[in-house]
């Protein structure tokens, strides 16, 4: 710590302990951390009602109903896993991945950064992790009747 830092943290100190900050507005409430220092004042009104009644930016909700209907995907196959049409439901959770997949190409052409992008779906890491999650569920028996390739 230098000695600009240290004088500042005495300074600081001495006045807490002189009761410097018992009397502030506010003080023992939450701040209010909703408002947004970057937003334009003439625009921070229909933010606020924008956020409010739950709306966000296009891309953050296309983001949302691709995360929604993959967990519908994969819990639709998890159901199946151990039933007789197992390969017809493969086919078409392979179907969906790739409408997917399409679908997340196109959101990361929109987000306005790298790091908010997502990748693309591997379907046959799919439906391998999907299988190994229900296989421990498997009793025996069942395990005569569950698929034999996952291809």
């Amino acid at each position: 710590m230098d000695v600009l830092e240290r004088l500042a943290e005495e300074k600081i100190r001495a006045a807490m302990e002189a009761g410097a900050f018992d009397h502030l507005p506010g003080r023992g409430k939450p701040l209010n951390l909703n408002d947004n220092p970057y937003e334009p004042p003439e625009w921070r009104l229909a933010f606020h009602l924008l956020r409010t009644h739950g709306f966000t930016l296009p891309w953050i909700e296309i983001r949302r109903e691709i995360e929604a209907d993959l967990q519908a995907a994969r819990a639709e196959l998890a159901l199946v896993a151990n039933q007789p049409n197992w390969e017809k439901a493969q086919a078409h959770f392979r179907a969906r991945l790739t409408m997917l997949n399409k679908r997340i190409f196109n959101y990361n052409l929109h987000v306005p950064l790298e790091r908010f992008q997502l990748p693309l779906l591997n379907l046959d890491a799919e439906i391998e992790r999907i299988f190994q999650q229900v296989r421990p569920c498997q009793s025996s028996e069942e395990g005569e009747h569950a698929p034999s390739a996952l291809s």
